[in-house]
């Protein structure tokens, strides 16, 4: 069993949900109103969203503590071991997605089964057109959208694919909700009350960050009886997370949203219980047990903070498990 696993409790209640993936951007506080490409992002993803959230890989690419956990690998998206096919389409391309993406940003819904992306980075949109175009055997449809070069993939009927907007953005989904998107650039809209809430509240918006609203729909089934855990997810009606990427490691802050009724205070309890099994089982390793003795919970008005800070030195032991 692994380090990380053995973390238990904790981190599967931050895990609620998964966490999946061209303009100056530059922010001095929390919250991401501000961030031009995530105003940009926000404004094309479907606004119904149940889950949004972004990476930045740049900022990973040049963390040392990534670095560290890593072993000096580098952050790779893509494996490239023995795949011939990928090298080629990189060198024929000039586009290879462990170091020219910068920012990815998501929205998915559980209940339809679909998720969109933005994506920032460098793209060749010439290159990348002819290669697809010379392969002998295209799965990829390529079509037009409002005048924009699409590539589609059919898989059952349902067809999916994406969009080079520009030598600087690509917008992937759906076909529905890839012409939703194009019919969006270019304009304005601001996320609604309840979403523009959530994500006020990520602490490193030049980090990673992922918000999830809507929880209660998904936890209701789940039996109060079924244990503290159990309770602490039904409790939960939004949560939000963040990290930063540092050269020292790696700090986290998650903010769990108690929906009408339930006690905060009990749920942070679950927490502080979870910690505690997690340090018995981690007793032998000195770098985990730091994590957990620097781990804040706290109970607020509106639901659970919890701040944590993954240091090199533990990032470098789980790479080792």
């Amino acid at each position: 069993m692994t380090t990380l696993s053995r973390l238990g409790v904790p981190l599967a209640l931050l895990a609620l949900a998964p966490l999946a993936a061209g303009c100056s951007d530059s922010l001095g506080a929390p919250g991401v109103g501000s961030s031009a490409q995530t105003t940009d992002a926000l404004a094309l993803l479907p606004a119904d969203a149940e889950m949004a959230g972004m990476m930045n890989l740049a900022s990973a690419r040049a963390s040392g503590a990534i670095d560290d956990m890593l072993g000096g690998s580098g952050l790779e998206m893509v494996t490239t071991d023995g795949a011939e096919d990928f090298e080629a389409f990189v060198r024929m391309t000039g586009f290879d997605p462990n170091e020219d993406l910068d920012r990815v940003f998501l929205a998915a819904s559980e209940t339809e089964g679909r998720a969109a992306f933005v994506a920032y980075g460098r793209f060749d949109r010439e290159r990348i057109e002819r290669y697809l175009a010379d392969q002998d055997e295209a799965e990829f449809e390529a079509t037009e959208i409002e005048g924009l070069p699409v590539y589609l993939l059919d898989d059952d009927g349902e067809r999916a694919g994406f969009a080079l907007v520009n030598a600087e953005m690509v917008l992937a989904g759906d076909e529905a909700t890839l012409t939703d998107m194009i019919g969006r650039l270019g304009t304005q809209r601001a996320p609604s009350a309840d979403l523009q809430a959530l994500l006020d509240r990520v602490e490193y918006p030049d980090g990673a960050w992922f918000v999830a609203r809507n929880l209660d729909r998904r936890t209701a089934g789940i039996s109060a009886d079924a244990g503290p855990e159990a309770a602490a997810a039904r409790a939960a009606s939004a949560m939000v997370m963040s990290m930063g990427f540092q050269d020292d490691g790696i700090p986290v802050r998650a903010f769990l949203v108690t929906r009408e009724g339930a006690s905060a205070d009990d749920v942070a309890d679950v927490f502080r219980g979870g910690l505690s099994a997690a340090k018995i089982g981690l007793k032998d390793e000195p770098a985990a047990l730091d994590v957990i003795d620097r781990v804040e919970v706290d109970a607020e008005a509106e639901g659970v903070r919890v701040e944590a800070f993954l240091t090199g030195e533990f990032l470098a032991s789980v790479s080792r498990d």
